[in-house]
């Protein structure tokens, strides 16, 4: 569990932070769905870019409603790496057995949320052309493109943070 290099030292001394507050299984729960919610951001600024684009209320708010998924996603997705220990991102050899089982077990959870994440986009996609416009505008296109990476991206950090137990307790010398 040593460090190849510097940057994986980086990694290990980001992760010596204390987060108590979020350190238990509710505390990473919150984050999750702090997390899931600023990702539901890009996705509604997709919808509102499908319906309004191309006029000045859609380009406001989904400059908006990214930029704030942006700002708060990015701090909670410090905190995730951080309360997980790096198990979602960190190279293998930096991870001790229990973390590469939590990793095993998340990725599997994280491609199958993918799959129903594709089908339901495919799926709501094919509805929404069959209405009286069937031209999708760019921006939207473009907008949906980056929701879905972002929270294929995000996926499995999700997961192992919403799995993760509690760490065992330290024990005390007698």
């Amino acid at each position: 569990m040593k460090p190849r290099n510097r940057r994986e030292e980086r990694m290990l001394a980001v992760l010596e932070r204390e987060t108590p507050r979020y350190q238990t299984r509710k505390g990473r729960r919150r984050l999750v769905v702090a997390a899931a919610g600023c990702l539901g951001l890009m996705w509604a600024a997709a919808v509102v870019c499908w319906y309004l684009a191309p006029s000045t209320a859609a380009m406001v708010t989904t400059f908006v409603l990214c930029g704030l998924a942006l700002v708060v996603g990015a701090q909670l997705w410090g905190m995730l790496h951080i309360v997980t220990r790096g198990t979602a991102s960190l190279p293998e050899h930096l991870l001790d057995e229990r973390q590469v089982r939590e990793r095993l077990s998340a990725h599997p959870i994280a491609h199958r949320l993918t799959l129903l994440l594709l089908l339901a986009v495919f799926l709501a996609v094919g509805l929404a052309l069959q209405e009286e416009r069937p031209e999708v505008p760019s921006a939207a296109a473009v907008v949906l493109l980056f929701a879905l990476m972002a929270t294929v991206w995000s996926l499995p950090m999700l997961v192992t943070a919403w799995r993760m137990a509690d760490p065992p307790p330290e024990e005390e010398a007698v």
